[in-house]
């Protein structure tokens, strides 16, 4: 209804006369068009052939009205076939146009005919075609559904030469509900029988890259997601070729291999063609950078996913109102073929009467217009305010987001600085033990070497206590609970990574990772300096460092 809103608003100032000419002028076509009968299936083949024709250049006004046409002529002659072809194809027209509602009622119907008339592969192309509507709605069970009905279908049918495209079908839908093992099955089963089809046999490839990672086999879904990539070239690939490389950049996410995940997060989004896949590609940066720890460039990229989002949307709104303008028009085609026919009838038995018949009810439709243009503002006005409204709860959601974000920014450094404060105190209370431990240790040698100290036994028994107990001085254990409350998870991490690892290398390496020096180790350890450079050249054939790598550079990337 809306393109005659349009169409008539800028025709205000047609007379009385006007009006009426013209409906008299239409109503002249209309019963010239009843003489042009198609007489023959070929006929109706190349009627149907065009409109497929348009409906691949976009002309989706022109292939409807020839659609349409070549249904009524096929249910008026009982040509099944043709009917079946026409009526789906109006229906793709329409999934084309993202009408999806209007697309499944066309398939439906298609689907009735194929299941009274037609064999087994007209049956499965619309089954095909229901679950493809579905997945594209995110209505992944009733996607699911039809193609399951598609493959159970195909594998009963000796004639069928699809059946491996249906199972990949299967296996995608599969692997977007999380069921891995079911997707693995269908998989397994389509990549034998898709060898001679290229194109169906890299989507059977991608699902199983996708399969892999979902179970968790990151190596072995990189290998082949890898493999895809040299496949993936042209226009026609960018959407799949996007699909991968993102997949790869979340294996490497997986993996902790920030730097890798946002190469190839940034290799999607300059392959990305289209803003269908640009929201996932934000996402995914958005993501890189925050694990990189780069929040100014994942915050700008968190942006970019609302800005693709709200952009899509529009366009979405747009295809709508212009999908509502080309439904209007079809059914006005639709209408006016309908009429022209009866028309056509009642003008071979009773011209004059039918001229009478046919201005009346062009009246009635002009009243009726004009009627619709009054609703159609209303409605426009509404809609307006509807869209106001919504956009004012947008800006407000968007700022709230933001506020959110800018707090969590906050909070993260202010946890930053506690830990740098900690980090701080703890280095200070290592420096104090160490000064300590070198005070005692210099008293308790100069003791020992005093010869009035040398003859009273009991004393020197009593400094040997002293020096034992700088080596077990329960501080130190307090010491290193404090290091793990402010480097949480450190020990676990080293001895994960290097089990062979002694206690006594863990507390030597933890010291490194304080930034202490030789003396300062030596001193908390009650260890000579020289010993320690020898402690540290010990550890460093442990962790298998080579030639020219430093122990303390190293450790820091742990």
């Amino acid at each position: 209804m809306e393109f005659l809103y349009f169409h008539l608003s800028k025709k205000t100032l047609l007379s009385p006369m006007d009006i009426t000419k013209k409906c008299f002028l239409i109503f002249i076509l209309f019963c010239a068009a009843g003489y042009g009968q198609v007489e023959s299936k070929s006929e109706c083949n190349a009627m149907i052939e065009k409109g497929i024709a348009l409906m691949f250049e976009k002309k989706h006004v022109q292939s409807l009205e020839i659609l349409l046409e070549a249904t009524a002529i096929a249910q008026k002659n009982d040509w099944s076939q043709q009917e079946f072809r026409a009526v789906l194809n109006t229906g793709s027209n329409y999934y084309l146009m993202s009408d999806f509602g209007e697309a499944l009622e066309f398939y439906l119907k298609a689907y009735e005919i194929a299941i009274e008339h037609l064999q087994t592969k007209d049956e499965l192309t619309v089954l095909n075609n229901i679950g493809i509507l579905y997945f594209q709605e995110s209505n992944l069970p009733k996607a699911r559904d039809y193609f399951l009905k598609a493959y159970e279908l195909s594998s009963t049918d000796i004639n069928s030469n699809k059946h491996g495209y249906y199972a990949i079908n299967l296996a995608l839908v599969s692997n977007k509900m999380n069921k891995a093992e079911d997707a693995s099955r269908y998989i397994q089963e389509a990549l034998p029988l898709v060898r001679d089809q290229p194109e169906i046999e890299i989507m059977a490839k991608m699902a199983l890259a996708e399969n892999l990672f979902i179970k968790s086999n990151y190596d072995q879904a990189r290998e082949r997601a890898l493999t895809l990539l040299p496949q993936l070239v042209g226009d026609a690939h960018a959407d799949n070729r996007v699909f991968v490389l993102l997949l790869i950049a979340q294996i490497y996410e997986r993996q902790q291999n920030y730097q890798l995940a946002l190469q190839y997060a940034r290799r999607a989004r300059a392959a990305s063609k289209s803003l269908e896949n640009r929201e996932d590609v934000y996402e995914a940066l958005s993501k890189a950078y925050i694990s990189l720890r780069d929040y100014d460039s994942a915050l700008r990229y968190k942006d970019s996913v609302i800005m693709a989002r709200d952009t899509l949307q529009k366009i979405r709104n747009i295809t709508l109102y212009e999908n509502n303008k080309i439904k209007f028009e079809i059914q006005n085609y639709a209408h006016q073929l309908s009429e022209s026919q009866l028309l056509l009838q009642k003008e071979r038995r009773f011209f004059y009467s039918v001229v009478v018949f046919g201005l009346l009810l062009f009246v009635l439709a002009l009243w009726i217009f004009r009627n619709h243009i009054t609703k159609q503002k209303q409605r426009k006005k509404i809609t307006e305010l509807e869209l106001e409204q919504e956009k004012s709860k947008r800006l407000l959601a968007e700022k709230q987001i933001r506020e959110r974000e800018i707090g969590i920014k906050l909070e993260q450094q202010r946890l930053k600085n506690e830990l740098d404060l900690k980090n701080r105190k703890l280095t200070s209370k290592a420096v104090y033990l160490s000064s300590r431990n070198e005070l005692i240790e210099e008293i308790v040698e100069t003791l020992s070497a005093n010869a009035q100290v040398k003859a009273q036994p009991e004393l020197l028994s009593q400094l040997k206590a002293l020096s034992k107990h700088l080596k077990n001085n329960p501080q130190f254990d307090s010491f290193f609970s404090h290091f793990e409350e402010v480097n949480p998870g450190f020990s676990t991490r080293l001895l994960a990574l290097h089990p062979n690892l002694t206690q006594q290398d863990v507390r030597f390496i933890m010291y490194l990772y304080m930034n202490l020096g030789n003396n300062e180790i030596a001193s908390l350890l009650n260890i000579t300096p020289q010993s320690c450079r020898k402690r540290k050249e010990r550890i460093s054939k442990k962790l298998d460092l080579g030639e020219g790598k430093s122990l303390a550079v190293y450790i820091t990337t742990i």
